[in-house]
Order: C-alpha cells, then sequence, then structure tokens
C-alpha cells in the first residue's frame, strides 16, 4: 500500500516562475499530479500571470492574504480560465476561517482544501454531513 499525491502546493520559491511552469509540466505530464500556486500568488496580477502562463494547474485562495475582494477578483479571474482552486488560511481565528468555509461552500467551485488548518476542515466536514442529512 502506497501514498498516490494529487497535489504539490507551491514547490518553489514565489518568485521563481519559471520553476513554477517547469515543475507543473514535469509533475502533470509525468506523474499526473497538479501544482498548487500559494505564495506566488499575491494579487489578481500575479493571478492573471499564473493564469495566462500556464505556470500551475491550481490557485490556492487564502483570505489573510488576498483579502475578501481580492480573493474574489481572483477567484472570478480562475473560475473564467478554468483553472482549479483550493481554499487555505494561515493563522487566522475561527470565525476568519469559518468565513472561508462559508466562501468555500457558497460558491462551490473550490476542489481542494488546504489542510494545515483544521478548523476549515471541521467546518466543511460539518455542511456535508447537514447536506446528506437534508437528502
Amino acid at each position: 500500500m502506497g501514498v498516490t499525491p494529487v497535489l504539490f502546493e507551491q514547490p518553489v520559491h514565489r518568485d521563481d516562475w519559471d520553476g513554477l511552469r517547469d515543475v507543473s509540466s514535469v509533475a502533470m505530464e509525468k506523474y499526473k499530479v497538479a501544482v498548487a500556486a500559494d505564495e506566488s500568488c499575491r494579487s489578481l496580477l500575479d493571478a492573471q500571470k499564473i493564469i495566462q502562463g500556464n505556470l500551475a494547474h491550481v490557485i490556492n485562495i487564502k483570505l489573510a492574504k488576498l483579502g475578501i475582494l481580492g480573493a474574489l477578483e481572483i477567484i472570478d479571474a480562475a473560475r473564467k480560465a478554468n483553472i482549479s482552486l483550493m481554499i487555505g488560511g494561515m493563522v487566522e481565528t475561527r470565525i476568519a476561517m469559518g468565513f472561508a468555509g462559508h466562501l468555500a461552500a457558497g460558491l462551490g467551485c473550490f476542489r481542494s482544501v488546504c489542510c494545515e488548518n483544521y478548523q476549515i476542515i471541521f467546518f466543511i466536514n460539518k455542511i456535508h454531513c447537514y447536506k446528506d442529512a437534508e437528502s
């Protein structure tokens, strides 16, 4: 029994655009593993660079890093370009992570959850439990 990765998050320095593109290309072509841009995506301009340059397969949205309006702009750009989204967090409070969970669940366009913050996973699991109970 082995572990098969499905995603590498930010495998290069945040300003290493060529490295991000190269790792993304090899990871997908050779191993079928997606690469997420996290620290590389600090603004809408960064997101546009990632999208236009095909530098990553996923963009990690962290509200503390991007702000709400910045996050919404990047989400809109990524959705239009058919780039996958991940919701994550850093060291936010339960209220902030609850908001991130609401954002992810409400928009319904996030495919991944950054596992370093257990609060958001707990929140999203509760939403799925409620949805299952209503069915």
